[in-house]
Order: C-alpha cells, then structure tokens, then sequence
C-alpha cells in the first residue's frame, strides 16, 4: 500500500483530534443544555404543585386547580398539564381529563421519602397557603388536611421526585409532591422541550462535517507553509549530482529548526565534495601516471615478440602478455575518462560528424569482428545524418554499444541498427541474445556493473563500456536508454543532437 502524503496525514490528524474535540464539547454542551432544560421544567412543576396547595384540601377543588392552570397556560397550551392526586396507599383519588390513557396511574409510584427537619422549617412559608378567615393550623403539627376535612394549610413535607414518562404520542415530565395525606403528580408535555434539544443536536451534527472540512482545508494550508522549506531541500538535493557537489541550500532565517537541518545537510555535502574530489583525483593521476609505463611494456613486449622464434613457447608468451598490457591500457583509458567527466574536465572538440557515413564504417568492423559466429547484421541507415560532436569520443561510445550487441549474442544471430533523423538523430540497436535479466537492467550503466552476463575474450569485459558510452553521450547532450530486453530480443536507443548547418 502506498503510504500517505505527509501533509495529507497532518490535516487529516487535525481534522481527527479537531473532531474528536468537538463531539466531546458538543455532547457535554448538550448534556448541560438538557440538565438545565429539565430543571427548568422541574422547578416550574414544582411552583406548579405550591402555587394553590389550599385548594388541594377538598376533593371539589381539583377541577378547579386543573382550570387554573389551563389558563394559566392559555389555550395555545390547553392539554400540555395534566394532574393527579393519589392518597399514600397508592388509590387514584383524582385524575384531570387530559390524563393520556397509555399511562396508566396505577403505575406510577408515588413513595416519597421524609424531608430533613431542617429543610421543612425553611420550606414552609413557600408551601402553604395564605390563611384566611376560618382557617387555623392543621392538627396533627402541621400536617395538611386530607380531601373532606376542612380547610388549613397544605405543607409537602416530602422529597419531591421528577422522572420522565413516555408514551406513544408524547413524553412528560412528571413530578411528584405530596405529604403524610396525599401525593399530587404534576405533569407537562415534554415534547416541545424534547423538540428543541433534537434540533440543536441535528444542527451540530450537520455542522460538524462543514467544520471539520474547513479545519482539515487550515490544516492542509498549515502543512503546506510548514513544508515549504522541505520542499526548497529537496529541490536542491535532486540538483546535487557527481557534476553539481558545489550546489548548496540557501539558509532560511524563517525558522530555527529548518535553519539547523539546512546546515547540517551544507555540511555533509562539503564533506562529500571533498572526498568525491580526492577520490576522482587519486583516479585521474593513477590512470594518467599508468599510461607511460603501460606504453613501455607494450613496446618491450612487442619488440620481444618480433625477437623470438616464430611459434615458440616464448613467442606464445609473450603475445599472451602483450593481449593482457593491451587489456590494461584500455581500462586504464577508460577509467581516465571517466575521472574526467566525474571531475568536469572531460575536454570535447566539436566538429561536424558524417554520423551515417561513420556508422556503416564501424559495422564493417564488427562484421570482421563477428566473422566466427555467423552474425548476421540487419542495416536501415537514413543517408547524410550529420551532428556537431567530438568524433573520436563518439566513435568509442558508438563502436562499444556494436560490440556488445555482437559480443552478447547467440551463434548465428543477427544484429539491426537503425538510424533516422527527426528533431534529434536517433539510433536503435537490437540484438538476438539471451537479454538482460530483470533485476540487472535498473543496473546496467553502473560502473564494474556485469550483473549475470557472460564475459567474452574481446573488449575489456569488465562493465565499464557501457558506463563509458553514456557519459560520452550524455556529455554531447543526447541519451543513451536501454529500450527492452527480453529473451531473443535486446534494444538500446540513442539519440543526438543534429547539427543545425546540415
């Protein structure tokens, strides 16, 4: 699986831990909001429940505190309260007419727990009635008058209870007050305050993805400023090559941390320029201090071959060593010209190059060359292509890429070359041979690279000539590709700039 952009992941981290923040505060904004919408509805049960506690003191009086509060509430809330009156044994003493009839009183448990003493003393001026004339304290201490015996104050001197009912239709708040001689169960319709919370959920919950995008479109944005100097890094380090170690990344003054990895990248790259450069300079002066003597033993041992007896076993060795000096020479050669591109110094004289011209002289060549194994050569060469480029250099390149194609080939093979002009000058050169294996083709152009190719006895067979010849071509601006290679079929393009007077 391809992993994530960086900054993909930040805004997507941000929109996460933003959305996680806002459904937490969310929920506990709407759990406030309903904690307080169901106290509001309770206390204005329980001012309910005291406001006319007198008339609770005669059963005639409960149809007139269900019209009080119908119009209290006014007609646009008529059927939104409803009342009932139990006595402590649970028996149904009142029930006002809007009762819903899926709720059934006798299920609704109406114990109540004692009030604290010190909490009745408080209370009893809020839960009792004004006195009028021919009232008196209730007997039994302040305990109110059950229906039938006369007026007096009414104390509810138990805990009240609130708890929710649900029916089919609708859904109440129920509280439920009383004392030792009744319990009064005061409901309102719940369904407005019900309606309300659900819609502010519903508008948070449509909100959320809109906020949650725009925070992960200002993370995007963040992540983006913030990788802007990596950006800058990277840009310069795809610049930095063998031929380009002098490059460095500008210094940022924007940010401290960026400032710090900016410095530290300079200076591994100065410490690579440096030992690249030795490095390339211990192979240019060893290749270059080799070429004198290796010329020397070319000549010595080539003057001893004409010295001895034709045939002889001296004869025999020393044309065996003159091979193996000759073998020599053309690596060091190589490796001359290699330390020269690597250092920047590789030195092009340009002329114009009859390129179709030098092309079917170097297959002349490799046919002698190939004379052994019956190679057959397959010519499509587009007449009077020229290109502006330094001929020797160019003709070692091209010749190197004739002779791989006939040195990795099968008997009795053929080898086709094509050269067509067009805005560059292309040249395509396949072969039969058993191609190159998978894992070798991304390597084929490194240096000493051989992979699982067979050597041959011609040329220098050790995976620079390849290296060598797109150096060379790549020095005169052009490009050397491996097309395809499989099983019996091989190709290499190249192609160069012609030269703009032909």
């Amino acid at each position: 699986m391809k992993p994530l952009p960086l900054r993909f992941k930040i805004a997507l981290f941000s929109a996460l831990i933003s959305g996680l923040v806002l459904v937490g505060f969310g929920a506990a904004s709407w759990y406030l909001l309903y904690q307080q919408k169901v106290q509001g509805v309770d206390t204005e049960i329980r001012s309910l429940g005291t406001r006319h506690p007198g008339w609770l003191a005669n059963r005639a009086n409960f149809d007139r505190l269900t019209t009080s509060l119908d119009f209290i509430f006014g007609d646009e809330h008529k059927g939104k309260v409803i009342v009932l009156v139990k006595d402590p044994q649970g028996q149904t003493l009142y029930a006002s007419p809007g009762w819903p009839k899926t709720l059934v009183p006798e299920s609704i448990d109406c114990s109540l727990q004692d009030e604290p003493k010190s909490q009745l003393t408080s209370d009893v001026d809020a839960t009792t009635a004004p006195q009028g004339p021919g009232t008196g304290p209730g007997r039994g201490g302040g305990r109110g008058f059950g229906p039938g015996r006369g007026g007096g104050p009414v104390v509810f001197n138990k805990i009240p209870r609130f708890f929710t009912a649900s029916t089919p239709d609708s859904a109440w708040r129920l509280g439920i007050m009383g004392n030792d001689d009744l319990r009064l169960v005061v409901g309102l319709n719940y369904d407005d305050a019900h309606a309300e919370l659900s819609r502010m959920r519903n508008i948070f919950l449509l909100a959320l993805p809109l906020a949650l995008l725009m925070v992960g479109g200002g993370g995007w944005l963040v992540a983006g400023r913030a990788l802007r100097p990596l950006k800058i890094i990277a840009r310069m380090a795809e610049q930095v090559t063998a031929r380009g170690l002098d490059q460095r990344i500008p210094t940022s003054d924007e940010d401290p941390e960026i400032r710090r990895l900016i410095q530290m990248l300079n200076g591994m790259m100065d410490r690579l320029e440096a030992s690249f450069r030795q490095a390339t300079r211990f192979s240019a002066d060893a290749s270059h201090e080799l070429k004198t003597p290796l010329a020397v033993m070319q000549g010595e041992l080539e003057n001893a071959i004409q010295g001895s007896a034709p045939g002889s076993s001296e004869q025999c060795v020393f044309s065996n060593l003159l091979e193996e000096t000759q073998q020599l020479k053309r690596i060091t050669g190589s490796l001359l010209l290699l330390a020269q591109v690597d250092a920047g110094q590789l030195k092009l004289t340009p002329e114009g190059i009859p390129l179709s011209e030098d092309i079917e002289a170097m297959i002349e060549d490799a046919q002698i060359m190939a004379a052994d194994s019956n190679i057959k050569f397959m010519l499509e060469v587009q007449p009077g292509v020229k290109i502006q480029g330094d001929r020797g250099l160019l003709r070692m390149a091209l010749l190197n890429l004739i002779q791989n194609a006939v040195r990795y080939n099968e008997p009795g093979g053929s080898v086709g070359l094509t050269l067509v002009s067009g805005t560059d000058a292309v040249l395509t050169l396949c072969n039969t041979g058993p191609g190159i294996p998978p894992a070798d083709q991304p390597r084929i152009f490194d240096r000493f690279y051989r992979g699982g190719r067979s050597g041959s006895s011609s040329g220098d067979g050790l995976g620079l000539g390849l290296s060598l010849a797109r150096e060379i071509i790549l020095a005169h601006k052009g490009k050397l590709l491996l097309k395809e290679s499989r099983p019996g079929h091989t190709c290499f393009t190249v192609s160069l700039k012609q030269d703009p007077s032909s």
